[in-house]
């Protein structure tokens, strides 16, 4: 049990500073994303803008992706611990679908 909680108290700041807010990543995404359109109405032929927005939308795709897959397992895991039995949360789920 030690060791468990040792690992988790050294994992915690890993992995807020590897995967963060996403909230704020979409954010400073889609900040860079409208002042790229807006630099590329001066310059629309411009190679690097351009290398640039595409880059910018592949990394939007792929916070989008992880945000989606983390609450899908986090409905999953409330599913779980709430349990899928004829019990009243089964039943709220139900009648709100």
């Amino acid at each position: 049990m030690r060791k468990l909680r040792t690992i988790k108290t050294e994992l915690k700041p890993w992995v807020k500073s590897t995967f963060g807010n996403i909230q704020a990543k979409l954010r400073i995404n889609l900040d860079k994303i409208n002042y790229i359109e807006n630099k590329l109405l001066e310059s629309p032929l411009s190679f690097c803008l351009n290398d640039w927005m595409n880059r910018m939308l592949k990394q939007r795709e792929k916070l989008l992706l992880f945000n989606q897959k983390y609450w899908e397992r986090l409905a999953r895991k409330a599913w779980l611990i709430n349990g899928d039995r004829n019990s009243s949360y089964f039943q709220q789920i139900v009648k709100s679908t």
